[in-house]
């Protein structure tokens, strides 16, 4: 007795268990809140009940001739080997359900892919763990990570219950903010490894590619919050990747651009701080920031992420540890391009007197700023300075190129070619010994300009001083001794030249 007792109470916890669930998750499709998510969902659905029809009647009729002409009922099965029309049936049939299953299926697909006439463009960079937002047509550009409350609410032995943080693992820091009834082509790539971008009500996700460039749009009508994440397991805290659209009304939004344009005018602090203020927005800064690779211990991952107590780097000289933050190295990004002078000095002076360290010295943001490449500042939008009207760049020294041209490729062409330029063989060729990097300067510059076949053109993507850099170090560094360079102003008198991005379309 106390058994069956036991079975209702475990059946009981069963169906508690059941309902639950079912307040939280759905077996099927979510509709969205763009037409394309709609389409997608009805072709879902338009598939789905087609299979169970062909499910039911293919089904059906197996178990009825198997119930009606069975042995027991004295049938005895027919001996043929093929019937011409049985066989033109059965082969009619399925092609003429595979032509209606795909004509909507591929009015769908070209729906998707079409970003022809689209009112705005954002470029989307995946990095490790984080996203880069660049809207195209007005300059506003930040990097978007996981707030701070799940950061700390993640952490092994916080003591704080995720279920007390709103939208756990699901908040951002800044979100993306996209204006209604607009229609919004994205330009989506990577920094370093696979990344992929998904938010479920849109109705779509894309790959985020190193050295590649991948596009979709959206149309969002109402204005709302839409959530979604990073959907490639794309390292160790591939989960904590998360993606925040704020759709807004076309006011909202403008007022909202303005703001973060003037916000981006004001630049960095860099007045002088005391040690104790650096070292404590410092430890924000290295929680957001480092914390994920180098624990917030600073302990580190041995074998993949070095420490960062007792480390010679942070203990050594200062200078040489800001240079690697600032322009990176292997698998560590450069954080010249994501965080201001004054965040960069908190976050070193922080590590050098904190998480076991006591160095005892500090660096101030101006520091910073004089060993930030001048082409780091944030892009002005292009109405505020017209293509044609550039002033002509002043030459720099060979050694100038290199050193800015090792942080450029950094950025742009270590994820596919490598930090030693040994590629990635056969998708991305090596530049060690490279035939087209010891060739004919013009011809590589025409090659980086232009792209070819996988790789992508940077004749639109870098400015004059970077691409000249760029060419300078490839052809003086990572094994290569051409003992030649090329000028800013003559790469801008070629991108004068080139075809505005959106001929094409």
């Amino acid at each position: 007795m106390n058994k069956v007792k036991q079975l209702f109470v475990a059946l009981g916890l069963i169906v508690g268990a059941i309902k639950t669930a079912q307040a939280d998750y759905s077996l099927n499709l979510i509709k969205g809140v763009t037409k394309v998510s709609n389409d997608v969902y009805d072709l879902h659905m338009l598939i789905l009940w087609i299979c169970v029809f062909i499910g039911i009647g293919v089904f059906g009729t197996m178990f009825y001739s198997i119930y009606h002409h069975r042995k027991s009922k004295g049938h005895v099965a027919a001996q043929f080997h093929e019937n011409t029309t049985v066989e033109i049936i059965w082969t009619i049939i399925p092609t003429l359900i595979l032509v209606g299953m795909a004509i909507p299926a591929t009015k769908t697909l070209l729906e998707l892919d079409d970003v022809q006439n689209s009112d705005m463009s954002i470029k989307v960079t995946g990095w490790q763990w984080k996203w880069e937002y660049e809207y195209v047509d007005t300059g506003v550009h930040f990097f978007s990570n996981l707030d701070e409350a799940s950061n700390k609410a993640r952490q092994l032995g916080s003591g704080i219950d995720p279920r007390s943080v709103p939208n756990y693992l699901l908040n951002v820091d800044k979100p993306l903010v996209i204006p209604t009834k607009k229609k919004i082509r994205f330009l989506f790539t990577a920094a370093d490894v696979l990344h992929s971008w998904w938010v479920p009500d849109l109705g779509w996700k894309k790959d985020a590619i190193p050295g590649f460039i991948n596009e979709a749009w959206t149309y969002v009508e109402n204005p709302g919050t839409y959530r979604g994440q990073c959907t490639e397991l794309c390292g160790k805290d591939h989960g904590f990747m998360p993606i925040v659209v704020i759709a807004m009304e076309q006011p909202e939004y403008d007022a909202w651009v303005k703001k973060e344009l003037a916000d981006a005018k004001k630049g960095a602090d860099l007045s002088d701080q005391s040690p104790a203020d650096l070292i404590a927005k410092g430890e924000q800064i290295y929680a957001k920031n480092c914390s994920t690779c180098h624990l917030p211990d600073g302990k580190g991952v041995p074998g993949a992420f070095p420490a960062i107590s007792g480390s010679a780097v942070v203990n050594g000289d200062i200078n040489a540890q800001a240079n690697l933050v600032l322009n990176g190295k292997g698998a560590m990004p450069a954080f010249g391009k994501m965080l201001k002078a004054d965040e960069l000095a908190q976050v070193i002076t922080y590590t050098r007197n904190a998480l076991g360290n006591k160095v005892g010295d500090a660096i101030q943001p101006k520091a910073i700023q004089e060993l930030l490449p001048k082409s780091s500042a944030p892009a002005k939008p292009a109405a505020d300075k017209p293509k044609a009207e550039a002033a002509p760049i002043a030459d720099m020294s060979k050694d100038d190129l290199v050193a800015l041209g090792k942080t450029v490729y950094g950025s742009n062409c270590v994820s596919c070619h490598q930090a030693e330029g040994q590629g990635n063989p056969p998708m991305f060729p090596a530049l060690k010994d490279s035939k087209v990097v010891n060739g004919d300067i013009n011809a590589q510059i025409d090659l980086v300009l232009n792209g070819k076949a996988m790789m992508p053109g940077f004749g639109h993507s870098l400015k004059a001083d970077e691409f000249a850099a760029v060419i300078t170090f490839t052809r003086n560094s990572l094994g290569n001794a051409k003992n030649d360079m090329v000028q800013p102003a003559t790469i801008q008198k070629l991108q004068a030249a080139l075809p505005a991005e959106d001929d094409d379309e």
